[in-house]
């Protein structure tokens, strides 16, 4: 008689069925443990300590995998102060390249968005603002709500408005490009294409709501660079001698963000036109009436920030001066970044002028 194998086969299947689920549940276990370790330790590296513990997951997700249209604040160094250096040799004339080569590294145009932290907070009317300083970020808020100490006098023929670069030679890409060219260093007296350019957007802005300004474009930062603050700030206290009748003073920049050799674009699009995202920056580093600064500031931001969304990062208020101690409206703009076309600086500068006037014409 031949043996019945049906409860065999049975038993058999039962228990190769049981080795599957275990490690099925082992393996599945084991990957949950290691996806948790992996976002425990991101969540370390990715934030401030202060902050770790008010960052979303899906944050930190964003940053492991490079969500497109996000990156880290971080990335973005701060503008800096370089006293003179009398050993510097003057720099050799900066023309403005006619041709451009591609070996320089990748570009990357992106828009910068933020997330609320213990640091960065929004600001009621709209925008944001960054604290990279000891001061309490509950005091920097109430003091941005409340109201500037001074008006414009609209069709005056006394300036209200001063517009200077303490870094003129600051420029941009000939074109929204995929990569840089690794023999410019973005700097150029050919001013066309430099951050004066932006400036004369804002100003003819200005202009044309009836607010007398003032666009100074001498060169600060050449024939040397060190000591750029300290010539700018010798002009920006003659004109203050000779009009006090200025009321605000902007010292219009672009940034430099790179990181691993990649450079970024800061960029937004605006009524379907792409443009470059400003910065404003606030400092306190013995700037004694710096409440006042910020609450211009903060009310350009808001207004920026409420007429075309997207258009500004954070204002960053941190420990640097920036000749901002001379006036009780003293700002310091970064307009996109070395990465960006010139079409998209001027661009951002029309909208930046376009949002001012309209801010000071309600200051009468």
């Amino acid at each position: 008689m031949k043996p019945d194998l049906t409860n065999r086969k049975s038993a058999l299947t039962e228990f190769l069925a049981g080795i599957v689920l275990g490690i099925t549940v082992f393996v599945g276990v084991g990957f949950c443990l290691l996806l948790a370790k992996e976002s425990e330790q991101l969540e370390v590296a990715a934030v401030p300590e202060e902050a770790a513990n008010k960052v979303e997951l899906s944050k930190i997700v964003e940053d492991l995998i490079g969500l497109e249209g996000t990156w880290a604040i971080d990335e973005a160094p701060e503008e800096i102060e370089t006293p003179v250096d009398d050993s510097e040799e003057p720099s050799s004339p900066l023309p403005y390249p006619e041709d451009f080569n591609t070996l320089g590294g990748e570009i990357v145009r992106k828009t910068y968005s933020y997330s609320e932290t213990s640091t960065i907070v929004s600001l009621s009317g709209g925008g944001m603002l960054r604290n990279s300083t000891e001061t309490d970020t509950e005091y920097l808020l109430s003091e941005a709500e409340k109201d500037v100490d001074f008006t414009i006098d609209i069709d005056s023929s006394e300036p209200q408005v001063l517009i200077i670069h303490t870094h003129t030679t600051e420029s941009y890409e000939p074109y929204a490009r995929t990569s840089y060219d690794d023999t410019f260093n973005s700097r150029t007296t050919d001013l066309d294409k430099s951050v004066v350019a932006v400036g004369d957007e804002v100003a003819e802005a200005l202009e044309a709501a009836g607010i007398a300004v003032i666009h100074n474009a001498e060169l600060y930062d050449y024939p040397q660079y060190t000591g750029a603050y300290d010539r700018s700030s010798d002009a920006i206290e003659a004109y203050l001698e000779e009009y006090p009748s200025i009321k605000i003073v902007i010292d219009i920049h672009r940034d430099a963000i790179e990181s691993d050799g990649v450079r970024y674009a800061p960029i937004c699009e605006i009524d379907g036109e792409t443009a470059a995202q400003v910065m404003i920056i606030v400092g306190c580093l013995n700037v004694p009436n710096y409440r006042y600064n910020l609450r211009f500031a903060a009310k350009l931001q808001s207004k920026l920030e409420t007429d075309y969304p997207g258009l500004t990062r954070p204002i960053l208020f941190t420990e640097r001066n920036y000749n901002q101690e001379l006036t009780h409206a003293s700002i310091l703009i970064e307009v996109g970044s070395s990465a960006n076309s010139i079409d998209e600086a001027i661009y951002a500068g029309k909208l930046v002028g376009m949002g001012l006037a309209e801010l000071l014409g309600s200051l009468e």
